[in-house]
């Protein structure tokens, strides 16, 4: 009858009761990864168990390693005279074992085997009539097992609760333990033989399990009991590393490897067990392991900020395995992210070769782009873009890109290059007939004899059009520089000081457009501007010199008519210096000296209007006196008055109209210098510094 189905849906238990109660006569197959076992049935009974198919140990093996007896106690018997039930009559004639004892060891080493096969979590069965009878041991077999199989379901059901525990506390049999103490008598055999086999920190758990005298769920039991006790632990990473170097230096790379191995499980980023699983791999000649390893082992370094180190791991990995684009995408992504232009090339044409060879196209098209990211006009990137569409039998975008190159190679003089990249876009496009007659041009010589004809007209074109600007601008240069002298010309006809002075300044510094002269707002940044600005500058020191002497340069001018009586001549003058309910003269200059200091250009230049006005008055006053007038003191005072005041009326005249900063400089630090000597001389004379002198 068929009888079949997936562990997971159908549990083991009620496989066992269904062949029970049917009374099945057959094997049960029970298949997972690691191969097939049978359990043979007898009109539903439990007969025997054939384990894995490389075999699990003998009858007599397993009575040698639980130490039931000795190995000469087995013999060594000629496979060709061995037969059935051999080893129980060898045995039982020595009174090594009885019959009763052999028999009973036997129907436990089949229950183990059974129980074993309910600790599985995947895979299938079938119930089969025909199977390998070569299979089972004939040792076993004279043992005339029979067993209920509901005799076995009760254990089988608690090892398999206890089975999770187990794996709980031990996920890994393929892990090395160490004992931390050592065995006592009050510790049982087994105990004792664990603690033994752990001591040397080289055995991993299922090497123990082999070695140990028990059953292998009862030492799984035993090793449980341990670890929870902290009587055994997990080796570290250190110890792995020491493992490892050992294994070496015996020369077994493969126990060398998986100590690496069992070490990064626990220490990924540790960079000594990569470096050294990667160099045991690569001597091995795994080199799909050892790519692997790179890998991870780069993704670590990545994690750490180890970005060049990391590159290299992938370069590495991608020069192991011939067929993985992975290193090589990653390998592109760092030079790419750190701007390596050079490494990111290298790396992006051994992908690109990769991707062509796995018939990864698409893939392929879109490497190169991301480089002329970083450097779109690099011919060689270009080149290589047009290389890949060319592989990838798109003619027209290859095409597209080879006359972009000849384009650009043409502008840049290049006409071989130029050419070439032609050439190679007609080969793609022979139906193009501009390029056609471009290509030919270039082959004959006419394109470049027509560029050197156009250069020829435009370095004469050019040549004329210099020449013509020269002469325009020397025309103007000349014509601005006659009108500026014309204009400093007409500025000094005057006669007179400080008022000539300050008429030339204001005529050829430059101003504001609704101001000065049209000539000069003509001629704004020509050479003889320049020179106007310059000129204008000197004039404001000559300026400044003769304000500061203006009080003793002050001359009475001869009198309009007959000289005046003294006291009227004293009353004009009161009037102008002194006015009844106005400010003083004095006060006024005071006055535009404080709006002056504000920046109220504007205001002062009003205030100083009237002081002109008044200082006119004055003028005219003194002039008509005579020569008796001129010799009372009240004279001699109001003219020494008027003498004080003249430079500082003219330093201000000069601070409020003068536009140019530069010339305003000049004249304010005349004037700073010219208030400091007047005030050491004050100082000296013991009299006030109220700016009257002689």
């Amino acid at each position: 009858m068929a009888f079949a189905g997936d562990l997971q849906k159908f549990p083991l238990a009620d496989v066992f009761q269904s062949c029970h109660q049917n009374r099945l006569t057959g094997a049960l197959a029970i298949r997972d990864a690691r191969g097939e076992r049978l359990i043979a049935f007898e009109e539903g009974m439990v007969t025997g168990c054939a384990g894995l198919d490389e075999g699990d140990e003998t009858l007599a093996g397993e009575l040698v390693r639980r130490r039931l007896v000795s190995p000469d106690a087995i013999g060594r018997p000629s496979r060709f005279f061995k037969r059935k039930g051999s080893l129980k009559r060898s045995l039982t004639r020595r009174n090594v074992l009885n019959s009763s004892e052999f028999n009973s060891f036997t129907r436990s080493v089949v229950l183990e085997r059974i129980y074993d096969c309910f600790l599985l979590e995947e895979g299938n069965f079938e119930f089969v009539e025909d199977y390998d009878k070569t299979r089972f041991d004939d040792d076993e077999e004279a043992a005339k097992v029979r067993i209920n199989p509901n005799e076995i379901l009760m254990e089988a059901m608690r090892r398999i609760d206890e089975w999770t525990r187990i794996r709980r506390s031990i996920p890994s049999f393929r892990e090395v333990y160490v004992a931390t103490r050592e065995p006592t008598e009050e510790d049982s055999e087994l105990v004792r033989e664990i603690l033994t086999l752990t001591s040397s920190g080289t055995l991993s758990l299922e090497e123990v399990m082999q070695k140990a005298p028990a059953a292998r769920f009862e030492s799984c039991e035993t090793i449980m009991s341990l670890v929870e006790a902290g009587d055994v632990r997990v080796a570290t990473v250190p110890e792995y590393i020491e493992l490892g170097k050992k294994a070496e230096a015996a020369g077994d790379l493969e126990a060398a490897a998986s100590f690496y191995a069992r070490g990064l499980s626990y220490e990924r980023g540790n960079v000594d067990l990569n470096q050294r699983r990667i160099a045991v791999l690569e001597k091995l000649g795994r080199k799909s392991e050892a790519a692997d390893e790179r890998k991870l082992f780069a993704g670590t370094l990545l994690e750490q900020g180890k970005k060049a180190e990391a590159a290299e791991q992938y370069r590495k990995a991608a020069e192991l395995v011939d067929a993985d684009p992975l290193p090589l995408e990653r390998l592109l992504d760092l030079k790419l992210k750190e701007k390596d232009f050079a490494g990111a090339k290298d790396a992006a044409e051994r992908l690109v070769a990769l991707y062509l060879r796995l018939g990864l196209g698409d893939s392929a098209k879109k490497v190169y782009p991301r480089l002329l990211m970083l450097e779109p006009k690099d011919r060689w990137v270009r080149e290589r873009l047009a290389a890949t569409h060319v592989e990838l039998h798109e003619a027209a975008t290859a095409a597209g890109i080879y006359k972009e190159l000849g384009q650009e190679a043409l502008e840049e003089g290049d006409a071989a290059a130029a050419l070439a990249h032609l050439q190679r876009a007609l080969e793609l496009q022979p139906d193009d007939k501009k390029l056609a007659a471009l290509v030919r041009d270039l082959e004959s010589g006419e394109l470049a004899a027509r560029r050197r004809r156009r250069r020829v007209f435009l370095s004469f074109s050019i040549a004329l059009l210099l020449l013509g600007a020269t002469t325009a601008w020397v025309v103007y240069e000349a014509m601005a520089l006659f009108h500026l002298r014309e204009l400093a010309a007409d500025s000094v006809k005057l006669d007179g000081g400080c008022e000539v002075l300050l008429i030339g300044i204001n005529t050829l510094q430059p101003g504001p457009e609704e101001l000065g002269d049209g000539r000069r707002r003509l001629y704004r940044g020509t050479f003889a501007s320049r020179w106007a600005r310059e000129t204008a500058v000197k004039l404001a020191g000559l300026y400044a010199r003769e304000a500061a002497h203006a009080g003793l340069l002050f001359r009475l001018p001869p009198p309009p008519g007959e000289p005046l009586p003294r006291d009227e001549v004293l009353r004009r003058l009161d009037a102008a210096l002194h006015p009844p309910q106005e400010q003083s003269l004095g006060a006024l200059v005071e006055v535009a000296e404080k709006e002056l200091a504000e920046g109220k250009r504007a205001e002062a230049t009003a205030t100083l209007r009237e002081v002109g006005r008044r200082l006119e008055e004055a003028r005219l006053a003194l002039s008509q006196s005579d020569g008796p007038t001129r010799a009372y003191t009240v004279f001699r005072e109001r003219l020494a008055e008027v003498r004080g005041l003249l430079p500082r009326i003219e330093f201000a005249r000069g601070l409020a109209e003068i536009e140019l900063p530069e010339a305003r400089a000049v004249v304010e630090a005349a004037a700073a210098r010219w208030r400091t000597e007047q005030a050491e001389r004050a100082a000296a004379e013991g009299t006030p510094a109220n700016g009257a002198g002689s």
